[in-house]
C-alpha cells in the first residue's frame, strides 16, 4: 500500500495550533474574570460583615415582625368566631380557607 502525502498537512497543523492558542487565551481570560468576580465577592463580604445591620438583616426582621402581626390578627379572628353567638353549643366550627389564586 502507498502512503500518500496530501498538501493539506501544513493547514491541518496551523489549524491545530490556531485552536489550541484559541483555547488557552480563553482559558486566562476566564481564569482572570473569576479572579475579579471573587474579589468583588469578597471585598461585598467584608463591608457587610462590617456594617452593624446588614440590610439584608434589617429588612428580614420587617418582614418577620410583618408575619408575626398578621398570624396575631388570623389568630384573633379565629377566636372570635369560634365565640360567636351564633355558633351552635358543642360543636366545633370549621373554617374553610379561599385561596387567592
Amino acid at each position: 500500500m502507498q502512503r500518500r502525502n496530501f498538501p493539506t498537512q501544513r493547514t491541518d497543523s496551523i489549524l491545530l495550533y490556531g485552536f489550541g492558542l484559541a483555547l488557552a487565551l480563553s482559558l486566562a481570560f476566564n481564569s482572570f474574570l473569576l479572579y475579579k468576580q471573587s474579589r468583588l465577592r469578597s471585598n461585598n463580604e467584608y463591608e457587610l460583615g462590617t456594617s452593624a445591620f446588614p440590610v439584608g438583616y434589617v429588612a428580614w426582621q420587617q418582614q418577620l415582625s410583618d408575619c408575626k402581626r398578621a398570624n396575631q390578627q388570623k389568630d384573633s379572628l379565629i377566636q372570635r368566631l369560634e365565640h360567636s353567638p351564633n355558633a351552635p353549643p358543642g360543636k366545633a366550627i370549621t373554617l374553610q380557607h379561599t385561596s387567592p389564586n
